[in-house]
């Protein structure tokens, strides 16, 4: 006969046992990976099987440019102890997390999991998001983006979105819970970005599951860094009224990290936004310093194809934005990526304009010697929207991919980086 004392412990015991053990679980997990030998393998289910596709050719260009964030990569899997930052900034390509999910979890398997990086209420603010995780609360928030917001500057962060409530006593509760897997995640680090003002409410931060209340451990006036004394699968941010002034609080973004070596790959995402909108947004490359970059990579132009460019100003944008990154973070290094083929909104003819974006990207790339991964080439290059389509890696909008195609460009990306990361090991003495 079996006899269990868990149901004779009171709740919050029980989830205080069931959560470090699946702590320590991870821990050992991911002693494991580390430690290996220094080449990774790139496996079958990493690979992808469309004839279109020019998969032999998936290289980043001028990637001896990343060799600082191969070192890092390179030292973490042969002896663990590095925590290397990768945050990729797009549009609605990017939002879903459908993309970035297929990078994140095989950096994670094959370099350790630090976190699962940056993460928005994107709901509360009329938007899709990413499924894995879950999002409560207690009041009505006002929310927008920086590209629905036209002004030069606006007042956004490092998510291109804000949330902006006046309740007292609001809350934000995130549960790290995939949808789709029930999968549950642990972190012990909680990142709230908001631009402090003597206007805008303190927070506090706990876990009313496990009892805890989380120690302010680092704040400025873009962002305020909690821990929590033993792991925890959600958090809620609540505000605090402390003086006669404040009267809103305003939510930039929230990044949920561990106490471990390896891979924090954050995604930001916001649907039909230009390189342009992150430009004007006020405070995104202030908070984006706050994650500390290692690699920032930049996947967007194709909102800006939807119309014919001035290939100069198309050009001033993208060295704006990327001088903004490198003010706040020099040492960030940076990969530009072109957009695969897409049709023209409303799906009934090829896009036009589509090369003469990707050019330019490629263009600036080699000028000013940036890793570039050239998405368009590798998809098939112009027209090949067609193949993706009738393949079902697009949606019905013909703008847009289907969860499918986004992972198999994931898988690419992924590729990409593994192969200019090998070279890089095999070269070692």
């Amino acid at each position: 006969m079996r006899f269990s004392l868990l149901p004779l412990l009171p709740h919050t015991t029980v989830m205080r046992l069931v959560a470090s053990l699946a702590f320590l679980t991870f821990f050992v997990s991911q002693c494991q990976s580390q430690f290996r030998p220094p080449q990774v393998e790139i496996e079958m289910a990493d690979t992808v099987d469309y004839a279109f596709l020019r998969q032999d050719e998936n290289q980043i260009e001028n990637v001896g440019y990343l060799d600082p964030l191969f070192q890092k990569l390179y030292e973490q899997r042969v002896r663990g102890g590095k925590k290397i930052s990768i945050v990729h900034i797009g549009d609605s390509h990017i939002l879903g997390n459908y993309l970035t999910r297929e990078v994140r979890a095989r950096l994670q398997n094959a370099f350790g999991d630090a976190g699962r990086g940056l993460i928005f209420p994107y709901r509360l603010a009329n938007a899709w998001g990413p499924r894995d995780y879950l999002v409560e609360t207690n009041t009505r928030w006002i929310g927008s983006n920086c590209q629905r917001i036209l002004s030069s500057p606006s007042p956004f962060g490092i998510s291109g979105f804000s949330l902006q409530t006046s309740n007292l006593n609001a809350e934000l509760t995130f549960k790290l819970r995939d949808t789709a897997t029930s999968e549950t995640r642990l972190f012990t680090k909680v990142i709230v970005f908001q631009n402090k003002t003597g206007y805008e409410y303190n927070v506090e931060v706990l876990d009313e599951t496990s009892g805890q209340k989380a120690k302010l451990f680092i704040e400025d006036q873009y962002s305020q860094s909690y821990y929590f004394e033993r792991p925890v699968s959600q958090a809620t941010v609540r505000t605090r009224k402390l003086t006669s002034q404040q009267s809103y609080f305003t939510l930039d973004g929230i990044a949920l990290e561990n106490e471990l070596s390896g891979v924090v790959y954050h995604s930001v995402g916001v649907n039909g936004a230009k390189f342009n909108d992150f430009v004007r947004a006020k405070h995104f490359t202030r908070q984006l310093s706050e994650l500390a970059p290692d690699l920032v990579i930049i996947s967007l132009g194709t909102n800006e194809a939807q119309g014919k460019i001035d290939p100069k100003y198309f050009t001033r944008n993208i060295q704006n934005l990327i001088e903004k990154i490198h003010e706040h973070s020099p040492n960030a290094l940076i990969m530009l990526t072109t957009p695969a083929d897409s049709y023209l909104r409303g799906g009934k003819s090829f896009n036009p304009n589509m090369p003469s974006v990707s050019d330019a990207i490629r263009k600036l790339a080699r000028e000013k010697g940036y890793a570039l991964w050239d998405l368009h080439h590798f998809a098939g290059g112009e027209n090949s929207a067609q193949q993706w389509k009738s393949n079902g890696l697009m949606s019905s909008d013909s703008v847009h991919f289907s969860k499918l195609g986004y992972a198999v460009q994931g898988k690419l990306l992924y590729q990409s980086l593994i192969k200019g990361y090998n070279g890089f090991a095999a070269a070692k003495p």
